[in-house]
């Protein structure tokens, strides 16, 4: 019992000097702190904002329910256009869903960035790459899926034209992309 009271009182000591030597933080001098530059990636974004309707079609389901879907999208800027707000609706006979979410650019990592949650309570997030000559957004993510369970995924969204998006999704039950879960693909169309 006396080793580890000594020992413990010793770990007090090396505690107690290492404070002292000063490795408390240091104090924050908010008038050095300013707003960095908005990066000009977000600008990439643009293209999305405004609002739209959609349909695609389900390729792997059985019959015709939930082979076909639609809905609306709505995406505007927020926080000094630095994030990407957005809204989407979907619907397939009876099954619909709402989701939003937010999109941006992580200024330390230097890659886009993206979050959706819907009203099922189901989240999906994910990193995004831009081609600015092919005009095609590559959007890998991780999520619950509709059958609620964990889905690995990729949107692929190419800008035909200021008013025109098309873009698949497949999604796989397992992160090496073995097991298939749906595959969708479709058109965005901006409202006029």
């Amino acid at each position: 019992m006396k080793c580890v009271a000594n020992r413990q009182r010793w770990h007090v000591l090396a505690l107690a000097l290492l404070a002292a030597s000063g490795c408390a933080a240091p104090k924050v001098d908010f008038s050095q702190i300013k707003q960095p530059d908005r990066s000009a990636k977000l600008d990439a974004y643009d293209v999305f904002v405004g609002s739209w309707t959609w349909e695609a079609d389900l390729a792997n389901v059985e019959g015709e329910t939930g082979k076909k879907w639609k809905g609306t999208a709505e995406w505007r800027w927020t926080l000094d256009k630095r994030c990407l707000h957005g809204s989407i609706t979907a619907e397939s006979g009876k099954t619909k869903y709402e989701t939003a979410g937010i999109w941006s650019w992580h200024p330390t990592k230097k890659r886009y960035m993206w979050w959706m949650f819907n009203n099922w309570g189901f989240p999906q997030e994910g990193t995004a790459t831009y081609d600015e000559d092919g005009k095609c957004w590559c959007m890998p993510y991780t999520s619950v899926g509709l059958d609620g369970t964990t889905s690995h995924g990729c949107y692929v969204m190419k800008v035909k034209d200021h008013d025109t998006l098309d873009w698949c999704m497949t999604e796989w039950a397992d992160s090496l992309h073995t097991v298939k879960k749906m595959e969708m693909t479709g058109t965005y169309k901006r409202k006029k």
